[in-house]
């Protein structure tokens, strides 16, 4: 199943007895949208968090020794395999399991997003609504749009192995960073005052830019801070309280430049020298990780 064709509502609402945990990478944008979902709607503690190890190797995912509170196994394939033996799984994150039950309950940041927008499916208030019932269809075809033309399409353009596809790739994404350049010059949101999903879809594109997509993927027709109405928008995302501590530029930059992709069953190295780019924000505190959310 798709990203855009998911049904929101498939997640159960947790009961007394539920114990709800994600598996989650700081580097991964589809689990920074979840990471953010669940901030702003102020469900943080109701959650548990595993966070992957920074950098990724040919295995896939790992975790630290001592950080599975399941199965206390080392990675994602192990987790994946003792959930659902026998099944076919990419083990990819995020992935949110009931520790009560060891159940897997999604691996869809759509899905899970959305299960965090709603309050858990209407089990506890939020301190933010992201999902409005007013503009939900417009919210599901935005998230649709924005996954197919700008979370994903960035990764399509780093993935092209012909100058040709990678041309006509680099054409779309920016293409699609000129129209939400051109919508947001006159509105502070996605859907005017108002933050949704959506524009957590877009922040996680937006924050990993400049540093890492413009060059690691060869995204680099123009940047982020080139486009009045994007650099505009992307601040006032920022300013919102929450915002910043989801997003850890430094364990960014390490994953990126020194793990390894897994593209269609087969090892892409992006960078085989390991050498991080250094740029300002490595040395700026205004983006920092929580102590407690360390892996």
């Amino acid at each position: 199943m798709t990203e855009s064709k998911l049904k929101h509502d498939d997640i159960p609402q947790p009961t007394d007895e539920s114990r709800l945990h994600l598996y989650l990478a700081w580097a991964c944008p589809f689990c920074h949208r979840v990471l953010a979902a669940l901030t702003l709607t102020g469900l943080i503690e109701r959650v548990s968090i595993t966070w992957m190890q920074n950098i990724k190797g040919p295995a896939g995912w790992g975790i630290a020794p001592g950080n599975d509170p399941l199965f206390a196994e080392t990675s994602m394939k192990r987790v994946y395999e003792r959930l659902e033996p026998g099944a076919d799984h990419r083990p990819s994150v995020p992935l949110l399991v009931d520790l009560s039950s060891q159940k897997r309950l999604s691996s869809s940041s759509s899905q899970i997003t959305r299960f965090l927008a709603r309050g858990m499916n209407g089990a506890y208030s939020v301190n933010h609504d992201l999902a409005p019932a007013s503009l939900i269809e417009k919210i599901d075809a935005m998230n649709a749009w924005l996954h197919d033309n700008v979370n994903r399409a960035v990764y399509a353009v780093g993935f092209a192995a012909e100058q040709r596809v990678y041309e006509d790739k680099v054409a779309r994404l920016f293409q699609s960073l000129d129209k939400l350049d051109s919508g947001l010059s006159d509105q502070p949101f996605l859907f005017g005052a108002t933050i949704t999903e959506s524009d957590l879809y877009l922040l996680a594109t937006l924050v990993r830019f400049d540093t890492i997509y413009y060059p690691l993927f060869r995204c680099s027709y123009r940047r982020i801070v080139d486009y009045p109405g994007l650099s505009a928008y992307f601040q006032r995302l920022l300013e919102i309280d929450g915002i910043t501590s989801t997003y850890d530029h430094a364990l960014n930059k390490q994953h990126y430049f020194c793990s390894v992709m897994h593209v269609g069953g087969e090892i892409m190295d992006f960078n085989p020298s390991r050498l991080v780019p250094v740029d300002s924000q490595m040395y700026d505190g205004s983006i920092s990780v929580p102590s407690k959310w360390q892996a």
